[in-house]
């Protein structure tokens, strides 16, 4: 193992941070001196602060038992504290709502490739060392006579100026398979590239089936992270041309047509913000929908298995084939088309899938076509807002039994309502007797 280089004191980075949590790191380290002990910020903050980054994410480090640190913390500060003795760490949420996870230095080991690991308390330094990749295997030291120390003692700081991902052992990707995925998150969110011994071994780890071993939870974590970058669509390529979209089913492909959709859908979702900013967009989900949007049914049945799926993320993978397809050809084909229809034709559809509709036609690059289409998606966001006036109990005061017949009447008058024909609640009352009448005669009929 390498030995400590040159640790420099970097105060000025710290100084980055946002004023609120520079000064409670100051007080923590404070108390990690009345406690004798190391306290070090990690990770992923301490990369972003060298690349000037924001990333708030507050991990720290105890060369100690950084539980029973994190308890001491929470007492001192009124955080609530959440407690993973397996891994000895610790999550508090401070009153103002910040959050901070504190662990124990530690190793780890592996029983077996792609299992959760096996910890054991350590140095600062072979905590560092246990890391994914160099450019994350870096701390501060936040005790007062050493505030803002850098500790680097395998080439960070080398790699984030050679722009370059790095792993710091070649079993790396065989312990943890979920490092595959983070290889590529980190190369494309920074524009990096892999360096070849990690890009080998990469492709060495990729070629089996270690992936295949992760459980769907732990699978289904690294791929909506990745999803969910600022632009996925360069990352999903990646996956394509490693060959690791196999993992999520072997029949799902990168074929032109889903790369278009896939190339379409951050054009799609920034139109969908613009146009209706209170919509909350799963945007992971989108691409994955986007991803999977030419698989069959049982393929994308099978890949919601495989990723252990919510109920309402299955959802929208399973209306994102033919229904959306069958949507999108109605409402761009020529002729015309009533609200009442274009709302009945997306009721049941997310705004998920509303997006992908709309990815589609952007990916088909017709103008008038995707004009109409988009003037369709802005009346029926409009028009679910609309409701009768009349409801079950004033049927049944016209005389009407419970029945199936009081969907079938309110839906006619909602209709009405969304293609204008009625506007008042008196109107919705004279078609609501007129709709009566005729359920009447109807029934005298039969």
């Amino acid at each position: 193992m390498c030995a400590m280089k040159n640790p420099v004191r970097q105060t000025v980075l710290l100084n980055r941070l946002p004023v609120r949590q520079l000064h409670l790191l100051r007080q923590i380290g404070r108390l990690a001196d009345e406690r004798y002990v190391s306290v070090y910020l990690v990770g992923g903050v301490v990369r972003d602060l060298l690349l000037k980054r924001e990333n708030w994410d507050l991990d720290l480090t105890v060369e100690g038992n950084g539980i029973a640190f994190a308890r001491q913390v929470a007492d001192r500060y009124g955080a609530g504290l959440a407690v993973f003795e397996r891994f000895a760490t610790a999550r508090l949420t401070f009153p103002d709502g910040l959050k901070m996870d504190i662990a124990t230095t530690r190793r780890e080991s592996y029983a077996q490739p792609a299992v959760l690991p096996t910890v054991q308390p350590a140095s600062i330094e072979e905590d560092l060392y246990r890391r994914d990749f160099t450019i994350n295997a870096m701390a501060m030291q936040l005790n007062p006579g050493q505030f803002g120390r850098l500790l680097d003692a395998y080439g960070g700081q080398r790699d984030l100026r050679a722009r370059t991902i790095r792993v710091l052992h070649a079993g790396s990707f065989q312990d943890d398979p979920t490092r595959i995925f983070r290889a590529i998150r980190f190369e494309q969110r920074f524009g990096f590239r892999l360096e070849r011994t990690t890009l080998r071994l990469l492709a060495q780890a990729a070629s089996t089936n270690l992936i295949q071993q992760l459980s769907g939870p732990r699978l289904q974590n690294e791929i909506l992270l990745l999803f969910a970058e600022h632009d996925p669509v360069r990352a999903i390529a990646r996956l394509a041309q490693l060959k690791l979209l196999r993992f999520l089913h072997r029949r799902l492909c990168y074929t032109k047509t889903v790369k278009r959709v896939v190339t379409a859908a951050p054009k799609a979702l920034a139109w969908w913000a613009r146009r209706f900013q209170d919509s909350v967009i799963d945007r992971p989900i989108v691409y994955l929908m986007a991803l999977s949007s030419e698989s069959s049914p049982d393929v994308v049945a099978a890949m919601i298995r495989r990723l252990a799926l919510s109920r309402v993320q299955a959802e929208n993978m399973s209306a994102g084939g033919s229904r959306v397809d069958r949507a999108l050809k109605r409402l761009t084909n020529k002729g015309t088309v009533r609200p009442s229809q274009v709302y009945r034709l997306l009721a049941d559809l997310s705004d998920e899938a509303l997006v992908l509709l709309l990815a589609k036609q952007v990916d088909m690059k017709r103008g008038v076509r995707l004009s109409l289409l988009k003037r369709h998606l802005v009346a029926y966001v409009k028009n679910k807002a609309v409701k009768t006036a009349l409801t079950g109990r004033d049927l049944q005061a016209m005389g009407l039994q419970p029945g199936p017949q009081y969907k079938t009447i309110l839906g006619k008058l909602l209709d009405a309502r969304i293609d204008g024909m009625i506007t008042t609640e008196a109107d919705e009352r004279a078609l609501a007797h007129r709709l009566l009448k005729k359920a009447v005669l109807v029934v005298r009929e039969k």
